[in-house]
C-alpha cells in the first residue's frame, strides 16, 4: 500500500511519486467527491480520480462517470482510459488536458471580450448538443467555469461526475446535484433535470465570464440584465442570456443548437443550415448504434444504483427459499434487465455455483432438507437476484464485494463463506450461508478451511468487480480469465446484439479457455488468505489469523 499524508478535511493523498496500477503519480487537487492525481505512465500523461471503496456516496458517481465516458467519443469531452481498484481505492483514469480552467477568466487581468466568451459558448452548445442526442440523452447538469478547460482554443468538459442519463420519468430531481451559482431551478427539486436545465447552466456560466464571475440578481433565479454589470455586452448577446436564463424550461431555447444559432445571430455570423428531418450533422453527432448495443453495454457495467435516483426499495420475503427477482428500473442503470452472471452448475460430481456454464466458483453441500444440487441453483438465483438489485439505503447494489464475507458458523463451528448486506452495524439483507468448508474437503486441497474459505470470496468479489469492469489488481480469477473478461467487455461494441445479457460473455471467453479453469474452485492457489473483520452477525462470527 502506497505511502498517505494528511490535505485537511479528514482526506488523505498518496505521496508524490507513488506508484498506483502502474502509474506514478502526483497530487493536483481534491475536488467534492475525488482525489485528483497527475499520473505517468510509459512517457503518457494523465488524470487519476481517486475514491475510497468504503464511500458508498461518491462510488456511485465515480462509476456512473466511467459508464458515460466509455460511451462518449466528442472532440470536447475528455476521454476515458482505464478503470481500477487497489489498496482500499477505485481509481478512474482520463485524458490529461494541459489547460487552463475557464474559471481563471475570472481574474481582471484575464477578463475577455464578451465576443470570446460567445464564441466559446457555441463550442458548448455544440458538444451539449452531441450529449443530448445520445439515447438515452445525457444531461451533464454540473456545468460551471471550473469544469471547462481551454486548450489550444478548443474547451473540453472535464467532470462528468453527476452527469446522468435522462429517462423522462421522474417528477423531479430528489436533491441538488450541481453548482448552485450556476443551478437551474430544476436542480433544487421543482422538477425533472433535462436538456433544457443543461442549456440554463450553459446561460448562467456564460453570464458569470462575461461579468468576471459577479451577478446580480433580482430574486431567486432572476438575473440582472447583463450589461449593468458589463456595457461591453451587446443586445443581442444580452438578449441570448436572458432568454437561456428563463425561470421556466419552456420558455428557454428547447435545444442546444437552438441557443448555438441564436449567438451565431448575435455574433453576426452565418448560421449552418440545419439538416432536414430524421438527419443528423455528423459532425456534431456521433453514428446512432442500435439500442441493444447501450443495453448490452449498460448490462456488463451494471453500475452501483445511485441512492435517491427512484429506484423502489427492494424487499425480501424471508420465507421464500429465494428473491423475487430484481426491481424495476426507473433511474441510470439498467438494473431490472435480465443478465445472469451466476448459475448452478456441475464440476465432476459435485455441485457448484458457477461462472457462466464452465467456471466453478465455489462448491455447495446439502443443508438440512436440502440437497447440494438444488441448493446451488437457489443460491446462484439470490446471487444473480441481489446482484440486479439497488440499495437506495446507501447508493450501492445488493450484492457488493464487501457483502460476501468468510467467519464461523457459531451453531456448527465450520468455516463458511456467507452473505450480508450491512449498513455499519445494521444488517440490511441476510445473513444467508453460501458455503460450508469442512476438514475433509481442506484437506483434499491441501490447506485449511480458512485458506478455501478466502479463496472462494476473493472469487465471489473480483467476478462481481471484473463483471462491472473494473480492472482487479492480483484477481483470484487469475490474469488470463480476469483479463479475457475485461477484453470481453471491450469487443462490446463489436458484438453488441449478440450479447443479451452476461452469460453470453462468459461464455464468450470460457469456450476458449474453460478447459483449463473448468475446476478453478479445486485448485486453491498459493496466497496469503486474509479474514473478514464485521460488526455482530446473528450465528456467524469472525475468523482468528
Amino acid at each position: 500500500m502506497g505511502n498517505r499524508r494528511d490535505i485537511g478535511d479528514g482526506r488523505t493523498a498518496l505521496e508524490d511519486g507513488t506508484v498506483i496500477g502502474g502509474y506514478t503519480v502526483s497530487y493536483l487537487a481534491s475536488g467534492g467527491m475525488s482525489v485528483v492525481y497527475k499520473g505517468e505512465r510509459e512517457g503518457q500523461t494523465y488524470v487519476l480520480k481517486e475514491v475510497a471503496t468504503s464511500n458508498t456516496r461518491e462510488v456511485p458517481s465515480l462509476i456512473s462517470e466511467k459508464g458515460l465516458l466509455e460511451r462518449l467519443n466528442h472532440p470536447s469531452v475528455v476521454t476515458f482510459h482505464s478503470f481500477f481498484n487497489e489498496d482500499g481505492y477505485y481509481y478512474l483514469v482520463l485524458e490529461y488536458v494541459p489547460g487552463k480552467p475557464l474559471s481563471s477568466c475570472f481574474a481582471q487581468a484575464n477578463r475577455p471580450a464578451p465576443e470570446q466568451v460567445a464564441e466559446w459558448g457555441v463550442q458548448l452548445c455544440e458538444v451539449f448538443d452531441y450529449l443530448h442526442a445520445q439515447q438515452p440523452p445525457v444531461i451533464y447538469r454540473d456545468l460551471k467555469a471550473e469544469n471547462i478547460l481551454l486548450y489550444d482554443n478548443q474547451i473540453r468538459l472535464i467532470d462528468f461526475g453527476i452527469a446522468r442519463l435522462h429517462k423522462g420519468v421522474r417528477a423531479k430531481d430528489t436533491e441538488l446535484m450541481g453548482s448552485p451559482a450556476t443551478a437551474s431551478p430544476e436542480h433544487y427539486g421543482g422538477a425533472e433535470t433535462d436538456a433544457r436545465s443543461d442549456i440554463y447552466t450553459i446561460g448562467a456560466t456564460l453570464y458569470e465570464l462575461m461579468t468576471g464571475g459577479k451577478r446580480k440578481q433580482l430574486g431567486a433565479f432572476q438575473f440582472a440584465p447583463v450589461r449593468e454589470l458589463n456595457p461591453k455586452v451587446s443586445p443581442e448577446l444580452e438578449k441570448v442570456l436572458i432568454k437561456a436564463t428563463a425561470f421556466k424550461p419552456d420558455e428557454r431555447y428547447q435545444s442546444a443548437l437552438e441557443m448555438r444559432d441564436a449567438l451565431l445571430r448575435a455574433l453576426g455570423r452565418e448560421v449552418p443550415q440545419r439538416p432536414s428531418s430524421g438527419e443528423t450533422p455528423g459532425h456534431q453527432r456521433s453514428e446512432r448504434k442500435s439500442p441493444w448495443m447501450y443495453v448490452a453495454l449498460l448490462l456488463v457495467v451494471l453500475l452501483l444504483g445511485v441512492a435517491g435516483f427512484g429506484y423502489k426499495r427492494y424487499e425480501e420475503k424471508r420465507n421464500s427459499p429465494f428473491y423475487n427477482g430484481p426491481v424495476p428500473s426507473t433511474g441510470t442503470y439498467e438494473a431490472s434487465l435480465n443478465a445472469d452472471i451466476f448459475t448452478a452448475g456441475k464440476v465432476g460430481d459435485k455441485s457448484a455455483v458457477m461462472l457462466g456454464e464452465d467456471i466453478g466458483l465455489f462448491q455447495v453441500t446439502a443443508e438440512g432438507d436440502r440437497d447440494a444440487e438444488s441448493r446451488s441453483k437457489i443460491l446462484a438465483k439470490r446471487l444473480n437476484s441481489m446482484y440486479h438489485t439497488a440499495c437506495i439505503a446507501c447508493g450501492g447494489t445488493g450484492l457488493e464485494p464487501g457483502d460476501i464475507k468468510v467467519g464461523r458458523h457459531v451453531e456448527s463451528g465450520e468455516t463458511v463463506v456467507f452473505y450480508a448486506h450491512m449498513h455499519g452495524k445494521e444488517i440490511h439483507w441476510g445473513p444467508e450461508l453460501l458455503a460450508t468448508i469442512g476438514d475433509e474437503q481442506a484437506q483434499e486441497l491441501a490447506v485449511t478451511p480458512r485458506f478455501v474459505a478466502a479463496y472462494w470470496r476473493d472469487l465471489i468479489r473480483d467476478t462481481v468487480n471484473l463483471s462491472r469492469g473494473f480492472d482487479v489488481h492480483d484477481s483470484a480469477l487469475g490474469h488470463e480469465l480476469s483479463s479475457a473478461l475485461l477484453k470481453a467487455r471491450q469487443n462490446l461494441e463489436i458484438k453488441a446484439e449478440q450479447l443479451p445479457n452476461l452469460r453470453n460473455i462468459v461464455s464468450e471467453v470460457t469456450g476458449r479457455d474453460s478447459l483449463r479453469m473448468k475446476d478453478l474452485f479445486l485448485a486453491v492457489p498459493d496466497r496469503k488468505p486474509s479474514v473478514d473483520n464485521f460488526p455482530p452477525v446473528a450465528g456467524y462470527e469472525p475468523l482468528k489469523l
